[in-house]
């Protein structure tokens, strides 16, 4: 990863600072349509199956060993299953959680657009 001036460590900072920022907006917003976010998992995970060539797209970057990334391409989508399980399963439950703790009543009313399909 190197140190601070590096791109692995500047980018994993800069991507931690921007979770810590916006990540609970995110997934206030995110977690209120769950058949959505459900949608949402399953496409990123069907499109995920195709691993990228990241050592093009972010040149100077040290990543692990290229015959590493299947085994963790499929470890992400072996979680993705369970977070899909887990939303199916405890839809409910964070339904109410959301409703008890005023987040249903803050973040319920934004309106949403489909992402555009490729």
């Amino acid at each position: 990863m190197g140190s601070i001036g590096s791109p692995g460590f500047e980018l994993l900072h800069a991507q931690n600072a921007f979770y810590q920022l916006v990540g609970t907006y995110i997934n206030s917003y995110a977690f209120g349509d769950m058949d959505g976010l459900v949608k949402i998992v399953e496409r990123v995970q069907k499109e995920g199956h195709r691993i990228p060539d990241l050592e093009a797209a972010y040149p100077g970057v040290t990543f692990k060993n290229k015959s590493e990334w299947p085994s963790a391409n499929a470890d992400l989508a072996d979680g993705m299953n369970q977070l899909i399980s887990i939303l199916k399963e405890k839809k409910d439950d964070i339904k109410r959680q959301r409703i008890e703790r005023g987040v249903e009543e803050k973040f319920s009313k934004l309106t949403s657009k489909e992402l555009p399909s490729r």
